[in-house]
């Protein structure tokens, strides 16, 4: 079941991102480097204050697995639980996050996701995501680059889904 998030569920998604990231991200950040709790826990903050974002997350028999903000035009965070990668879980949190998004009338989402995260980009290319050429520094050390990527949300486009 997929939902909207509340200001209750900040530690859920404090706790699904850790391990989504220290799972999928190990390679790029090491074992030397701690999770930024404090950081990413103000980040979840402000998101779940800013009436612009929707942040959803999505719930099984065992609780919450996943989660999604986006807003503005934007995939601003996506992540599962690693033990549901590559069972097909996610794909209806993507959807949802596309239908709030045309919601809003946007026509082309962006997304920011890492170089080095090969995962995530075989994800969203599957589902019709295409680099933009821009890229940049992440702002958590050892600041890996990160790469944007764009969506059309065109009728066109409904087929990648």
């Amino acid at each position: 079941m997929i939902r909207r998030a509340t200001d209750e569920d900040l530690l859920t998604l404090l706790d699904l991102e850790r391990e989504a990231s220290s799972t999928g991200l190990a390679h790029v950040f090491g074992p030397d480097l701690p999770f930024p709790v404090d950081d990413v826990l103000a980040r979840w903050r402000i998101v779940l204050d800013n009436p612009d974002t929707t942040t959803l997350l999505d719930e099984d028999e065992t609780g919450p697995v996943g989660y999604a903000a986006y807003g503005d035009g934007w995939l601003h965070h996506f992540g599962l639980r690693p033990r549901l990668w590559g069972t097909g879980r996610a794909d209806g949190l993507h959807t949802a996050v596309l239908a709030g998004l045309a919601a809003q009338g946007v026509s082309t989402s962006y997304l920011w996701v890492l170089v080095d995260n090969h995962r995530a980009r075989s994800f969203y290319v599957r589902r019709g995501w295409a680099p933009t050429g821009v890229r940049e520094p992440e702002v958590f050390e050892p600041y890996p680059l990160k790469m944007q990527m764009s969506r059309s949300l065109t009728a066109a486009d409904e087929h990648k889904e």
